[in-house]
């Protein structure tokens, strides 16, 4: 035999042992099937690698997360021509083609689309985008989608929204139009409702009203048994535009108790989750059902002593600030920067009074509050803040992620202890979070980076009151890399110290 022919046999044996191994495969075609649209001719090499290439591209696009980063596009300057698909960037040109290819070839049945921030860009496009998810992503798959959110906050309300709120175990944020349009029997996992619907509730009850008998009458009518969720997510925002005095103002508004409590009575709400937003598309308020005071107002930054105590019972309350400004920056602080800061001191002794719940966790996100003061004042503040009505039977659970410099005190090389009201416990906790650095957002990086987070877990316990505060604090396992080992000897008691023992080497 020629070495010419040998050398064919040669690589034809290695590429079958190559093509004929599914597991080595996968691991090629996985490192090409992250930028999928930009491989695509790598398909054509043989069935086998087309096998391949479309089934981890079918698995991955399960489910989808579409999402504006950046600076609402709202002059030339922060107009963009991308946007994030699953933590990558793609430009919008092909985006159809794009979810055209999904759906017709490589026969992806989308399982959850979550969409995020699309009244941000330009509203056109938003438009089109939607439109586009129904009809190129999802096309005549709808029922297999069981978790559908965001999207409905570009057309407040279309037939093709309605038709999923009926379908989806989960939904949101439901806006009115919808909403009224529900009237089958349906059962939500979660429901997503705004601080917005609540309030086009109230409008809706007073206007049909002339006194508050007729109103909490109608209040009945409209909120209705058919619905029933086991959690319910409020989306509540931090700013929104109202006049008072004929002075514009931009600031948390207040939302009518009564109806937030018919519906968690009525559709049986096991669990709340407040999802705390600096500001989402319903910006402007009204003040119809203000003007009528029919209902009561409450908001979650008042001085607590103003909200009256609650006769419902909540096992469980869930927070997420990742998109707050005000309420996370006024739980973190000793002195906050404004008084929309300040006040939100206030936020955890209000969800007690209105929600009586027995435990509460809190995430404080690991994006946008890059928190660099010093961590042995966010401790004391945090339990401060918790207990600013002294809180008994309550089971509180924090994560908290920080940088390493908030390991020192102040400006000075002073390392930071841990707080003589903490215990340490031996817990080692960790996390992956995506991420993107703020200070590129707005040049487009390719895609969000895979971030692994390390931490601790502190507990505070008060065995009299029933108390229990476990807050877990994080930090990026890069970082504490890099850290001198040494100082676990030298600082044993220092929150640095307790962070190495743990440190992989």
């Amino acid at each position: 035999m020629s070495d010419s022919n040998s050398s064919e046999v040669f690589h034809e044996s290695l590429s079958s042992k190559v093509f004929d191994n599914p597991h080595l495969l996968e691991i090629i075609v996985i490192n090409l099937t992250w930028n999928c649209e930009s491989n695509l001719s790598t398909r054509l090499i043989n069935k086998s690698f087309n096998y391949q290439f479309l089934r981890i591209i079918r698995r991955n696009h399960r489910k989808m997360k579409i999402e504006f980063i950046g600076l609402a596009e709202r002059c030339e300057k922060t107009a963009k021509d991308w946007i994030y698909i699953n933590y990558r960037k793609i430009k919008k040109s092909i985006i159809p083609g794009y979810f055209n290819f999904l759906n017709k070839v490589v026969g992806v049945k989308v399982e959850e689309i979550i969409t995020k921030d699309l009244w941000e860009p330009e509203k056109m496009f938003a438009r089109n985008l939607h439109n586009i998810i129904y009809s190129n992503l999802i096309g005549g798959n709808r029922g297999s989608v069981r978790r559908f959110i965001g999207l409905e906050e570009v057309c407040e309300g279309c037939v093709d929204c309605l038709d999923m709120a009926r379908r989806c175990e989960e939904y949101g944020p439901l806006r009115f139009r919808v909403f009224k349009e529900v009237k089958n029997s349906i059962h939500y996992r979660k429901l997503h409702i705004s601080d917005e619907l609540i309030e086009s509730v109230a409008d809706y009850c007073t206007l049909k009203s002339t006194t508050k008998e007729e109103c909490f009458k109608q209040l009945d009518d409209v909120i209705r048994h058919s619905i029933s969720c086991d959690t319910l997510v409020l989306w509540i925002s931090e700013t929104r535009e109202c006049y008072i005095n004929g002075v514009l103002i931009a600031a948390h508004f207040p939302m009518p108790r009564e109806v937030l409590d018919v519906m968690i009575r009525k559709w049986n709400v096991k669990s709340v989750k407040m999802n705390m937003i600096s500001r989402h598309r319903g910006v402007e308020c009204s003040e119809k059902w203000v003007d009528a005071g029919y209902f009561t107002r409450v908001k979650v930054n008042d001085p607590y002593w103003k909200t009256g105590q609650s006769d419902l019972k909540i096992h469980h309350i869930s927070v997420r600030v990742l998109d707050s400004y005000d309420c996370a920056r006024g739980l973190m602080q000793t002195n906050p920067e404004t008084e929309e800061e300040k006040i939100y001191e206030n936020y955890i002794a209000n969800l007690r009074r209105l929600f009586q719940m027995d435990k509460i966790s809190i995430d404080f996100g690991h994006w946008r509050h890059k928190y660099s003061a010093s961590l042995e004042e966010f401790m004391k503040n945090i339990l401060r803040v918790i207990q600013l009505e002294k809180q008994r039977k309550l089971e509180v659970t924090i994560q908290f992620f920080t940088e390493i410099c908030s390991f020192k005190v102040g400006n000075s090389e002073e390392l930071a202890e841990i707080p003589s009201e903490y215990s340490l416990l031996s817990d080692r906790v960790e996390c992956i979070r995506m991420s993107v650095p703020f200070e590129i957002v707005e040049s487009g990086p390719e895609r969000l980076n895979m971030i692994k987070w390390v931490g601790r877990r502190f507990q505070v316990k008060d065995m009299d009151n029933h108390f229990t505060l476990n807050l877990n604090i994080y930090v990026k396992e890069t970082e504490l890399r890099e850290l001198d080992n040494g100082l676990m000897q030298t600082h044993p008691n220092s929150l640095i110290g307790v962070f190495l023992q743990h440190n992989i080497p």
